[in-house]
């Protein structure tokens, strides 16, 4: 029993060993066959992609034509690959891209059906470094070259639409070619904003053509030069001064505008723009408008114009109405040195001099008192018809302390008032608004008193030495003076001593020199 399980074991392994190998037979077949399979793949690739190599060579060699050999007069065909408002782009192979007139490829019915992918036959007309131009005739494009050249030799202006602002410059279709002029030459004033030109249709002249016709350049300004020259010298010959004339704005400035007068410019200066204050130009005038102006001024070629000139003067309304002694509100428009101008109505004013501002009150100029667009009011001092011209005065309206100086003030009184001023002849002293003394150098010597610009806001002690109410005026004395002994009780030595020192300089005015 024992034997035959051993025998069956031994049986059992040979069969095991003999499956194995039956198996590992297998994959070596198999292994084989995956490898003559992927040298079968490998052989069919490699052929493949010579193949394709051969035939990408075949299919570049055919579209690649040598863009060098194409020369005007050939016909060439390239794909659509941009349709603009005007302009057909052509890519014609090898980096070579074309432009065709949109308008030579029309139907019958005048329509245009050409869509983008789509082939176009032209032939070369023009040949330029940056383009290929392309036409369905050469005849025509021919002609075309020959009416530029016959232009630009005869320099006789042609007619060209503005197609687009480019880098320097517009492109301009002209004689059904495309020309460029340079921005400069577009206008006789540098050019701000292009779209004002584009699809504009202007007068050209062709400047400079190469001895093929090509790159067209082209100005406007030189036309508009030419133009400019003949109208200035019509104009030259009406102007003089009184003259009226016509004219349009071209120009604003923060002190005026320059007008065309027809190839010449004249300046309106913003006080002749209105009789009414003009705080700037743009609020009158725009660019662009026509206006009638009066010429003022003329100084070889530089001309000023006046617009107010022609406009009816309000002043001469306003002093029928207005008298001396009337009140009136008004706003302060202007401060000099000699003082305010005030508008009492649009286009009237009134001077208030520095004089006339305060009372009692010495002003180093007016804009210690008023501001420019201060509003005030004033009483009318003068009335001046024949000069046009009218006085105002703000003080008028103040209370007038020399109404009542015999109230507060008597000759001899000891009063304190504050420096308001020093000069060579002596210190003037406010006593109270709308009163000053003057106390002269001289006296002040007598009363060792050394009083100088340093001093001017500080209180000082003085004495009325004389009271002129007819001329408004107060002379001051010091307290005291060497060689005078003033009682405060007893005035009778100082009253002697003012009698006789009044008396010897009776014509002697400390504010003559004023």
């Amino acid at each position: 029993m024992l034997e035959e399980i051993k025998q069956n074991e031994i049986v059992n392994e040979e069969e095991v060993k003999t499956t194995e190998a039956a198996e590992t037979q297998a994959e070596t077949v198999e292994t084989l066959a995956d490898s003559t399979e992927t040298q079968v793949e490998t052989a069919e690739t490699q052929d493949d992609a010579a193949k394709t190599e051969e035939d990408f060579g075949q299919m570049l060699d055919e579209s690649n034509f040598d863009a060098a050999q194409v020369m005007e007069g050939d016909q060439v065909t390239g794909k659509i690959v941009n349709i603009s408002d005007t302009y057909i782009f052509v890519s014609l192979g090898d980096k070579l891209d074309g432009i065709a007139d949109k308008a030579d490829y029309l139907d019958a019915e005048g329509n245009f059906t050409l869509e983008i992918g789509n082939e176009l036959t032209g032939y070369v007309v023009r040949r330029g470094e940056s383009e290929t131009i392309i036409a369905p005739s050469f005849s025509k494009a021919n002609a075309t070259q020959a009416m530029l050249i016959e232009a630009y030799e005869g320099k006789v202006p042609v007619k060209g639409r503005v197609i687009s602002a480019i880098k320097g410059g517009f492109a301009i279709d002209v004689l059904e070619a495309r020309g460029f002029c340079p921005q400069s030459q577009m206008d006789l004033r540098p050019v701000h904003d292009s779209s004002e030109f584009i699809g504009n249709e202007f007068d050209f002249l062709i400047i400079d053509l190469d001895e093929r016709g090509m790159n067209v350049v082209v100005s406007r300004r030189k036309l508009l030069d030419k133009e400019r020259e003949v109208l200035r010298k019509a104009t030259l010959s009406q102007l003089e001064v009184g003259a009226t004339m016509q004219g349009r704005v071209t120009r604003l400035t923060t002190f005026g505008a320059f007008v065309d007068l027809g190839g010449l410019e004249g300046l309106l200066h913003i006080s002749e723009m209105d009789w009414s204050r003009v705080d700037s130009p743009s609020d009158v005038l725009n660019i662009g408008d026509e206006i009638e102006v009066k010429v003022i001024k003329l100084q070889g070629e530089r001309i000023s114009l006046s617009r107010r000139a022609l406009l009816p003067n309000p002043l001469d309304e306003a002093l029928k109405d207005i008298n001396v002694d009337d009140i009136v509100s008004c706003r302060i428009v202007k401060n000099e040195t000699f003082g305010s101008f005030a508008e009492i109505q649009p286009g009237v004013q009134g001077l208030i001099p520095i004089s006339e501002m305060k009372r009692g009150r010495r002003i180093a100029k007016p804009s210690e008192v008023v501001k420019v667009g201060d509003l005030v009011s004033v009483k009318v001092l003068r009335v001046d018809l024949e000069n046009r011209k009218i006085s105002l005065s703000l003080k008028a309206l103040e209370a007038d302390p020399w109404d009542t100086i015999d109230d507060f003030l008597h000759k001899g009184q000891v009063v304190a008032g504050v420096i308001d001023g020093v000069t060579d002849f002596g210190v003037f002293i406010k006593l109270r608004d709308g009163l000053t003394g003057l106390l002269p150098k001289g006296k002040m010597k007598l009363g060792k008193l050394d009083i100088t610009k340093e001093n001017i806001g500080q209180e000082q002690s003085v004495r009325v030495a004389h009271i002129d109410t007819d001329r408004q005026r107060i002379s001051l004395e010091p307290t005291e003076m060497e060689g005078q002994a003033i009682d405060q009780n007893d005035t009778s030595d100082w009253w002697r001593y003012a009698k006789q020192s009044w008396k010897s300089n009776k014509d002697e005015s400390p504010f003559q020199d004023l």
